[in-house]
């Protein structure tokens, strides 16, 4: 497997998970590594990563995190690596492992190498943490990691809800890019166009692959995975997730915050779509987009319910601050009911 040699080295492909050691090799990874792993990616994933790590000379310690991406486990992680000597962090999994690892691998100045076995969302890549703490989320400074694995025999197996998902996380360009501009204007934020350049034509590119993604197949995968590697570049130039990230996203969090149901990228795909309407842009575009990789477009799809939806669009402001299409004081009961009625995410 030929190893890419950027900022952060990858190693993309099929079966490149086989060459694990020699890409370890070739990137100087240490030999002393703490693997960490979620309880459904270890039997994936993990363990078959350790073993293969083990069977290449490598010294590896390995550690199960349950219960997401929480301040609380990602400083337990701290404390055990810290205490383990490890010089290399290894995350195999979802974004939530990975965004804890790259907590840690930048706490403690280690070698970071990200593994992921789920495309749902651009943390595998990006040079922040979301991590959680009393029911709100935080993005915190950490860093891109040091060598990026994406193996495809495993990335085109994984359920289709995380690819959708993924998806979701993805077309918010469409109204973060908008915000984001907003923002510079108005809102007295800093804006770099050649990053919100790159940004809207890998939007683009997806927008027009948009079938091979709902097929899961090979060219799906790859520009998925390509197009998550990039918004880490990409935050890393414009040292900001506004690249990627703006009112959609506060209404994820908000989902989050009220009812905690659904994957990230399916809230953001909502709020996507709430937030094209208030643009006045194309929010059916956005919609049949989502349908078509499967990804949910209404509230029932998520088991959430009409109250919950004007709960959280009531304080998407307040998630970040940030200046976006949601103003600075928020919507009105009324308002977001029309909202939720006129977008066809809850009647």
């Amino acid at each position: 497997m030929r190893l890419i040699k950027l900022a952060t080295n990858m190693s993309v492909g099929l079966g490149a998970l086989n060459e694990i050691g020699e890409v370890f090799r070739q990137s100087n990874a240490p030999n002393k590594l703490f693997l960490i792993m979620g309880p459904t990616t270890r039997k994936l994933s993990g363990d078959a990563v350790a073993d293969r790590l083990t069977k290449e000379g490598y010294n590896v310690v390995t550690h199960v995190i349950e219960g997401g991406a929480t301040f609380d486990n990602a400083e337990d992680a701290l404390r055990r690596v810290k205490e383990s000597g490890a010089e290399g962090i290894v995350g195999v999994g979802g974004g939530s492992i990975i965004d804890i690892v790259k907590y840690v691998g930048f706490k403690l100045d280690l070698f970071t190498i990200s593994i992921p076995t789920t495309l749902s969302s651009d943390a595998i890549a990006s040079p922040f943490s979301v991590l959680w703490k009393e029911g709100k989320s935080n993005a915190v400074r950490t860093k891109s990691p040091n060598l990026v694995i994406g193996d495809y025999d495993v990335l085109m197996k994984e359920p289709h809800k995380f690819v959708a998902a993924g998806f979701g996380d993805m077309v918010a360009k469409y109204t973060a890019l908008f915000d984001w501009r907003l923002a510079y204007w108005l809102g007295d934020e800093p804006y770099l166009d050649f990053a919100a350049q790159l940004a809207e034509s890998i939007l683009n590119l997806l927008l027009r692959r948009v079938k091979d993604v709902a097929a899961q197949n090979y060219i799906g995968i790859e520009t998925l995975f390509y197009a998550e590697v990039m918004d880490g570049y990409l935050m890393e130039l414009a040292n900001t997730t506004r690249v990627a990230a703006g009112s959609e996203h506060l209404i994820a969090f908000a989902i989050e915050h009220v009812a905690g149901k659904g994957m990230h990228g399916e809230q953001v795909g909502l709020g996507t779509i709430i937030s094209a309407y208030l643009q006045n842009r194309d929010w059916r575009m956005v919609r049949e987009a989502l349908e078509t990789v499967g990804a949910p477009t209404t509230a029932d799809e998520l088991g959430l319910s009409k109250e919950e939806l004007i709960k959280a669009l009531q304080i998407a402001h307040q998630m970040r601050n940030w200046y976006t299409i949601l103003g600075d004081r928020g919507l009105s009961a009324g308002k977001a009911e029309r909202l939720l009625r006129y977008t066809k995410i809850k009647g």
